[in-house]
């Protein structure tokens, strides 16, 4: 009864659900990164656009930092924004972007590799950090597109090239300095934020000018306290930090520019050291005569040089250097981020790898993965799955069944990570002690960045767990991985999982696929058309056509009859093959609890009284026996709760086989829609009947001259009124029915990633 309560209640929330068409307030989709085209349902706007976008820098070295600008004209803003670098020669996503206030995208099964909005706020003024990868070179152009207005917005808006070097040998960078001067003000100061601008004098090409002005505010926010000058209240501090473009990254902590995004003038300071939070920045204080704002001049040659003019010197205290939260890493920290950005790279030649969904390592779009390696100490490995679920889970098998495994767990408690040992006996798992799990594991390093969890750590090569005992230098294990919710104590049965067709061994890196799940796939679609299409068709003939095409019969029976034993018929072998192919790919009965999912057992009923119902239609009595509505009840009776239960078993199995949540509401949609044509139908069937009992024919009627002996007449059979309505209805309900079926059948067997590429799917998941 709870299975038909949710179908029910389904029923209900579909009737009620209304569709719209709405922008994306929250930023733009993965979809979108193609063309950076909104699916706003019209076309951009052909006129220049009010905005720009501007790099920091003419050049900038491979795995370096650079600033880009996304600006309105004067009196303009816009609500949402999209910005990608794309190579200038093959038009490739490339680099990777830095930003606390806005959303990643990734493109390209990149990484961080494009930037949208993530509200739709008025925005004059947003400021990103770019990174190219370390092992490119060549031009690249950043492309954007502005959203003014959900109906008004440009796309294709680039700038000017940037020019990727390759990092010339390691020098010691220079000491970051800070250089204050004064610069005139008036008594009700403005702030102005960071802007770019062409430099006429410019000595090399490409020399770009950063003009820094803040207000005394913004100052002590930054705990940057300035001497006063002597008697000159027409004066207020302006920061300028130095830096060069071609100095390597300290192997410290960086501390990149300040990246802030400017819907109204507001006390902001942007800087770039490579201090360390915790090291003082020694700062000298100059101010200048003529007022003037002291500028940073950037060369095509990396060059730096600070213009102004002749100064004066004061004091200033020593403060720490001012941190931007997103890039307040350690450098353990970032080396994580790298590696995670980097995993698929070393597949197949230093490392091991395998993943899901099948053939993900080499299209580098993993929703899990592992990889394996082998380490001074033991085995390296790494685990990566999906923020959302609670666990991604590694285990190491001699078969390809759930028994006797080790279980290595990537675990994500509410944001606090950790990694754990875990042993599968039989059906159930069990976690091992965090002192036991200790002692397997070292070197443990976790990161929840961008809705991903990633793991990694080394194991140790000889193990013994539960009697069992693993050596992964000599032996070779199935891997298995899996996903789910988790808690401190236990691991939830798994929402998806894969294994890998063969053994491998940890010490080599050998081409690893997945176990075929064909006959899953197949025991969904044929589930599908024979509840959803084949007995939905023939249920639906059998109760309200049974006085229609009766002129015409095959033969010497009724056309409804044919129509209904077909899609039975029908239901009944797909639904036995569906059984038959499932048995064979689990290897016997499910190991999922039934209060975890009650898909087997809702299945296995249904089955039972799909199968008996032919059976019973043998053995049916008469029309005219007095036990006929008897049978009539009880045919009735078992196809129903036999098509209940298994449509009920078809919503408990979408996530076994990996279909995404939305698909449950395709199957509302469904449910709604048959109850409907059921409705209509009876509707019509009463004003049918009553049209009858009304007129002066009483079918079937008594053709009195119809038959050469007049003694003997004929008996002529006519429908029922409303005969058209009804086939029409019939052809309505077979074109719903079946394009439903063939959705739901598309989503079971093609990946949504594939559909999200074909532009099937064309909106975004919340993560």
């Amino acid at each position: 009864m709870a299975g038909v309560a949710r179908v029910l209640a389904a029923v209900v929330v579909g009737m009620c659900v209304s569709v719209g068409v709405h922008a994306f307030s929250q930023g733009a989709p993965d979809t979108t990164c193609g063309n950076i085209t909104p699916v706003h349902g019209t076309t951009f706007q052909t006129t220049p656009a009010p905005y720009t976008v501007t790099p920091g820098a003419a050049r900038v070295i491979a795995g370096e930092k650079m600033l880009v600008t996304l600006e309105a004209a004067a009196g303009e803003s816009f609500m949402g924004f999209l910005l990608q670098a794309r190579t200038a020669d093959t038009d490739q996503v490339t680099g990777t972007f830095f930003t606390t206030d806005h959303k990643y995208l990734n493109c390209d099964n990149g990484m961080n590799n494009a930037v949208t909005h993530r509200g739709p706020a008025a925005k004059s003024k947003v400021t990103l950090m770019w990174e190219p990868k370390s092992d490119f070179t060549g031009d690249v152009v950043f492309k954007g597109t502005f959203v003014k207005e959900r109906m008004v917005f440009w796309v294709g808006v680039t700038s000017e090239k940037v020019t990727v070097a390759k990092r010339e040998a390691s020098q010691p960078p220079p000491a970051p300095t800070t250089t204050t001067t004064p610069a005139p003000t008036t008594p009700a100061p403005t702030t102005q934020s960071p802007s770019v601008s062409s430099e006429p004098n410019a000595v090399n090409a490409g020399d770009t000018v950063i003009s820094v002005v803040d207000a005394p505010s913004a100052v002590a926010e930054n705990g940057i306290n300035v001497a006063s000058t002597a008697d000159n209240s027409d004066f207020t501090p302006t920061i300028v930090e130095e830096f060069s473009l071609s100095s390597p990254p300290s192997p410290t902590v960086v501390s990149p520019p300040s990246l802030s995004t400017t819907s109204s003038p507001s006390p902001t300071i942007t800087s770039s050291t490579q201090s360390s939070p915790s090291s003082p920045v020694q700062s000298e204080t100059t101010a200048k005569p003529n007022g003037s704002t002291t500028r940073r001049k950037f060369g095509i040659l990396n060059r730096l040089r600070t213009t102004a003019a002749p100064t004066t010197s004061t004091t200033t205290t020593t403060t720490p250097a001012y941190r931007v939260p997103d890039e307040d890493l350690t450098p353990e920290t970032l080396s994580l981020q790298n590696d995670l950005i980097n995993i698929y790279d070393e597949c197949g030649r230093s490392k091991g790898c395998f993943g899901a969904p099948s053939g993900c390592v080499d299209n580098k779009n993993c929703k899990m993965m592992v990889t394996y390696t082998k380490a001074s100490s033991g085995f390296r490995f790494e685990i990566m799955g999906p923020a959302s679920s609670g666990y991604v889970a590694a285990g190491l098998s001699e078969d390809e069944k759930m028994g006797d495994d080790s279980v290595m767990v990537c675990r994500n408690l509410d944001g606090v990570m950790d990694v754990v040992m875990a042993h599968n006996t039989g059906n159930s798992n069990q976690l091992l002690t965090d002192s036991k799990s200790r002692s397997f594991l070292s070197d443990v390093r976790t990161l929840l960045l961008d809705n991903k969890i990633y793991c990694k750590f080394v194991r140790r090569a000889n193990t013994e767990i539960m009697n069992t005992y693993y050596d992964l230098e000599n032996n070779r294990y199935h891997i298995m991985m899996a996903r789910g919710s988790a808690s401190k104590s236990s691991l939830s049965y798994h929402v998806e999982r894969t294994v890998s067709s063969g053994s491998v061994s940890a010490q080599k890196f050998e081409s690893v696929v997945a176990v075929s799940d064909l006959f899953r796939t197949l025991h969904a679609c044929f589930m599908v058309g024979a509840w959803i299409c084949a007995a939905s068709c023939g249920i639906i003939i059998a109760r309200y056509y049974k006085k229609t095409w009766l002129k015409s019969r095959c033969c010497g029976i009724d056309q409804w009859f044919h129509l209904h034993r077909l899609f039975m018929g029908l239901t009944w072998g797909l639904t036995m093959a569906g059984l038959g192919l499932i048995v064979y790919y689990i290897g016997g009965w499910t190991s999922i609890d039934p209060k975890v999912n009650p898909h087997a057992i809702l299945g296995i009923i249904s089955t039972g009284l799909c199968f008996i119902q032919p059976f019973m239609a043998l053995c049916r009595c008469g029309p005219d026996h007095k036990r006929r509505p008897v049978f009539n009840w009880l045919h009735w009776l078992v196809g129903n709760c036999a098509q209940i239960l298994g449509i009920t078993a078809i919503f408990f199995g979408l996530e076994l086989v990996g279909a995404p949540e939305w698909t449950t509401f395709i199957l509302i949609i469904f449910i709604a829609f048959h109850c409907m044509v059921h409705l209509i139908l009876s509707i019509g069937q009463c004003v049918s009947d009553s049209k009858a009992e009304n007129g002066n024919n009483v079918y079937p009627m008594k053709e009195v001259n119809g038959s050469r002996n007049p003694l003997h007449p004929t008996q002529k059979r006519m429908d029922a009124p409303g005969g058209g309505f009804r086939k029409a209805m019939l052809a309505f309900y077979f074109f719903i029915n079946w394009l439903i079926t063939a959705i739901l059948l598309l989503i079971i067997i093609v990946k949504e990633e594939d559909l999200k590429r074909w532009g099937v799917i064309f909106w975004e998941e919340d993560a």
